[in-house]
């Protein structure tokens, strides 16, 4: 940060996730660390852009093609997953339908997630956020739907705070 202060240019891209915007089930660890990313990106950006001209991004990915899924799918089978408690039944309905959901367009591959990096990296007028994938945008509609790249909410808070 302090070579980029100096130079009054910058951009820091911070990987978050469309978990940092919707929490869901059985990933409130998960999706926490992610809340925390997304504020931490957005409270820089509320002062460091304006004063040093230093940009910063939260990119926001749905899921990623990989055997994370499956190898966590694969332990939960193989010791029980979760005590037979009240939330057993949740569980069960939340791993049945995870091959239905890889079927949603839910996953991206990781270099269709560096592309939209490198694409972000390029633009002279980067967004606080931003999704990677059509399943991302509709899926955080909702949260995202008045200001999706972020710049109005960053202007809000920097006169609010800082004039």
């Amino acid at each position: 940060m302090p070579h980029m202060r100096k130079a009054r240019a910058g951009h820091v891209i911070n990987i978050s996730s469309v978990g940092g915007l919707v929490g869901q089930p059985f990933n409130e660890v998960y999706c926490g660390a992610k809340f925390a990313v997304e504020g931490l990106t957005e409270a820089m950006a509320s002062y460091i852009t304006p004063a040093f001209g230093i940009h910063f991004t939260a990119i926001e990915p749905g899921g990623i093609a990989s055997e994370f899924a499956n190898t966590v799918l694969e332990q939960v089978a193989q010791t029980g997953g979760m005590l037979e408690d009240e939330y057993l039944p949740i569980l069960q309905k939340y791993i049945s339908g995870s091959q239905n959901r890889q079927e949603t367009g839910i996953y991206q591959t990781a270099d269709e997630v560096a592309a939209v990096v490198m694409q972000v990296m390029a633009l002279p007028q980067p967004p606080i956020r931003t999704r990677t994938s059509d399943w991302s945008e509709a899926f955080t509609s909702l949260k995202t739907g008045l200001d999706p790249d972020g710049l109005k909410q960053q202007s809000q808070v920097a006169e609010q705070f800082l004039t």
